[in-house]
């Protein structure tokens, strides 16, 4: 599968974060998976019994007559494919390969910009200065995307770029960012990213330089 080109960056630096499954998103993904399968068998087994059933519907019901049986078995086939789906494309994570501290993602969007100017993008981000990174010309569609990921436990954040190379992506090597750079980036969120660092962004950078 395919992966999408916010991850790039992760997946090109496995000596700094891992993909590994989850197993609670594995567990969940299961139990959809067979209760959709288990409900597709009943639905099955039982379709002309919902046919006879939803044959006595009366009144407002009565347009439901002909849906209920194919729709018992839809739904049913529905879930099950949305358990094996979850199960083969959604149940993993990031990790660091340091700690194994799980990163979570706290922003990504393409950029309004061309492609040569992915590594000025990460150049920005690496500095750590919300006012130097601060803002981005964030978009819907563009040449360049960005990621930010935040190991709050062992307080770094991994800001990730890459650039459109025809019809493939070009990751530009992490940028890690830990003391005063982890607390500004920490602060943000994704809608901060296309706007001027607030004071408050600022202030949290600039003590933490003199936190010692």
């Amino acid at each position: 599968m395919t992966a999408e080109p916010q991850e790039q960056p992760l997946r090109a630096s496995p000596a700094e974060v891992r993909r590994v499954r989850s197993r609670s998103q594995m567990v969940a993904a299961l139990v959809m998976l067979v209760l959709g399968l288990v409900a597709l068998v009943i639905s099955i087994v039982m379709y002309d019994a919902l046919v006879e059933l939803s044959s006595t519907y009366r009144g407002r019901r009565g347009g439901l007559r002909d849906a209920v049986a194919p729709g018992a078995v839809l739904l049913s086939a529905g879930a099950a494919l949305g358990g094996l789906v979850w199960l083969l494309a959604w149940s993993y994570r990031w990790e660091r390969v340091a700690t194994g501290t799980v990163l979570k993602q706290q922003a990504s969007s393409y950029l309004a910009l061309p492609s040569h100017e992915a590594s000025a993008v990460l150049a920005r981000l690496a500095s750590g200065d919300p006012r130097t990174y601060l803002p981005l010309p964030v978009t819907n569609k563009g040449d360049v995307v960005f990621g930010v990921w935040l190991a709050k436990a062992d307080r770094v954040a991994y800001a990730g770029v890459a650039g459109r190379l025809g019809r493939d992506w070009q990751a530009l090597p992490l940028a890690m960012l830990d003391g005063p750079a982890y607390e500004a980036i920490s602060r943000l969120n994704v809608d901060h990213y296309g706007a001027r660092a607030s004071q408050t962004i600022v202030n949290g950078f600039v003590s933490g330089l003199f936190s010692d």
